[in-house]
């Protein structure tokens, strides 16, 4: 393979940080806890409707606007914005150096808050790598796997899509990216991803490695 890569854009959650490092799962308790309280519900009858929605929706605050007609900010402000990662995660010394041996602009690409994201990089130690943070508000509260985030984001970065890489924990959200012609990475936290993505890594410290061996 022989491209120039001139941007990176990366997945936040379980992405970035280990998968089993259970913030994520911080997360999804607040959001079951917060639907238990807005919609009267038992927990059960509340988990059951996050997990359907997300899958369905790609996030559970798109599934409340349409099914619900909840705003999807009211969600993500009771429950991810609260979250302070760093009671979580601690820097992380090895991704730094994989960081640092990454000679393109970096950004975030998310599907969660701005808040939340630079709440993730500081508590990593690694926010200076990053210039931008594309989250859910950017994209107009239009998420992965839509391509209208990915098309707005590009136009963003003023750069061909083959001139960018994307890196991912859910295959299902590269498959956009492939499509416009990025260089898509997936991070395999899950077992069998399918074949909708270019290289394939099975820790972020193995990313520099792959993309000096494919570019």
């Amino acid at each position: 393979m022989d491209r120039t890569i001139n941007a990176i854009l990366f997945d936040l959650d379980n992405t970035l940080y280990d998968a089993r490092a259970g913030l994520q799962e911080v997360g999804d308790r607040n959001i079951t806890d917060w639907i238990v309280e807005r919609l009267g519900i038992s927990r059960p009858e509340a988990d059951e409707l996050r997990l359907r929605t997300w899958r369905e929706y790609g996030t559970t605050a798109k599934g409340l606007e349409v099914e619900y007609g909840i705003n999807g900010r009211e969600l993500y402000e009771a429950t991810i914005s609260s979250i302070n990662p760093a009671e979580v995660l601690a820097p992380w010394p090895e991704l730094e150096q994989m960081l640092r041996r990454l000679s393109v602009d970096c950004h975030v690409f998310t599907n969660s808050t701005a808040v939340y994201a630079r709440g993730v990089l500081a508590a990593l130690g690694i926010d200076r790598f990053f210039d931008r943070i594309f989250d859910i508000e950017y994209c107009g509260w239009v998420c992965k796997p839509n391509e209208d985030s990915y098309h707005k984001i590009v136009a963003e970065l003023a750069l061909p899509p083959e001139r960018i890489a994307f890196v991912e924990d859910n295959p299902g959200n590269l498959v956009p990216a492939k499509k416009m012609g990025m260089l898509t990475v997936w991070l395999d936290n899950r077992g069998d991803g399918g074949d909708d993505w270019d290289l394939h890594i099975e820790s972020i410290l193995d990313l520099a490695d792959a993309l000096e061996a494919a570019c």
